[in-house]
Order: structure tokens, then sequence, then C-alpha cells
């Protein structure tokens, strides 16, 4: 899927990673300019990915924030179940692939933290902050001294 810029912030309901559920608590802020990822949607409501974690908004806030030309690339909503075919569809040669960030969730209390390994060290992010953690041998193992 296609990675969508937010053309205006919107407050989200997070989802459970596996049930795709909501979460019990406050809605989440998602800034202006996130990308976010569409993972489909039923109903009234899209679902998409912020920082690896997924979440729900109503599908107008949704179409209103990613605008008019990510907004015809969302896909309507899902089917509720997905068949499976009887054979496996044959796979395409790959083609270029893009570079990629791949982020890992750190456990830090209530903080929504994730860091993902670059050259020369660590790119950690928090929110809508991304800093640099310079450690060239990626000794870190994501924890905290104390």
């Amino acid at each position: 899927m296609a990675k969508i810029s937010l053309s205006k912030r919107i407050d989200a309901t997070k989802l459970h990673p596996r049930t795709l559920a909501p979460v019990a608590g406050p809605e989440v802020n998602i800034p202006f300019g996130a990308l976010v990822e569409s993972i489909g949607g039923d109903h009234d409501r899209v679902r998409f990915l912020f920082l690896g974690e997924p979440y729900s908004v109503r599908r107008e806030v949704f179409l209103d924030a990613a605008g008019p030309d990510e907004a015809a690339q969302a896909p309507a909503a899902a089917p509720a179940a997905v068949a499976t075919p009887a054979e496996p569809e044959p796979v395409a040669a790959p083609a270029a692939q893009e570079p990629a960030l791949r982020f890992e969730r750190l456990d830090a209390g209530g903080y929504a933290v994730a860091r993902a390994k670059v050259p020369g060290g660590w790119l950690v992010a928090s929110g809508a902050s991304v800093t640099f953690y310079p450690d060239p041998e990626h000794g870190w193992d994501g924890a905290s001294l104390e």
C-alpha cells in the first residue's frame, strides 16, 4: 500500500493490533504531515497504520485530511470475509524496491516510541518528532540505563 501524507491533523481511535477492535481511552492526535497507510475499513470508518500501529477514523474525516489525490486511491469498505484462492497466484518478478524505514516499537510506558536502524545509529520517533541517536555499532538494545 502507498503512504499517504495528511494535509491536516485528525483525531483517531487506536485499535488493538491483532483484533483491530477499538482500544479504550482517549482519541489519539495524528499530526499534519503524518505518513499513514490505509488498511481498509468498514461502513463509515477507515482503518490505517501510523508508525506501525492501527487506528480508525470516520471515512469523511480521513478523506478530507488525505486530500483529493490520495482520497481517490483510498480503498472503499473492505469485504467482511476474504476468500482464499484454491491455488496461490504466481509471484511476479520483484520490482526495484524503494528504501523503507522499518521501525520497531519500544516499551516506553505510556509513550509511543519507535526506533529504526540507520547507518551510524538510530532514528528515534515519538509522535511526530524524530531524532538521531548516534550508535555506529548499533549496541543500544532500546532500554534506558536505569
